[in-house]
């Protein structure tokens, strides 16, 4: 019989450990796929690009035809 065959001690990480312990999937990675940055050149009311763009004192930009 062979010693330590039931050692578990390995010298590498299995994908359930990696993903688990050191990083992989965590419970932000869902809010952040719900969440996506509006483009610069886009209107914050109708969420398409800009046909007449205005800028508020606030820096809020929306197309001024919306309003």
């Amino acid at each position: 019989m062979g010693k330590k065959q039931h050692q578990k001690d390995k010298l590498y990480l299995t994908c359930t450990e990696w993903s688990t312990i050191y990083g992989g999937k965590s419970a932000n990675d869902r809010r952040k796929r719900l969440y996506k940055r509006l483009p610069y050149n886009c209107c914050s009311i109708s969420l398409q690009p800009f046909k007449n763009p205005y800028c508020t004192k606030e820096g809020i930009i929306f197309d001024l035809e919306l309003v």
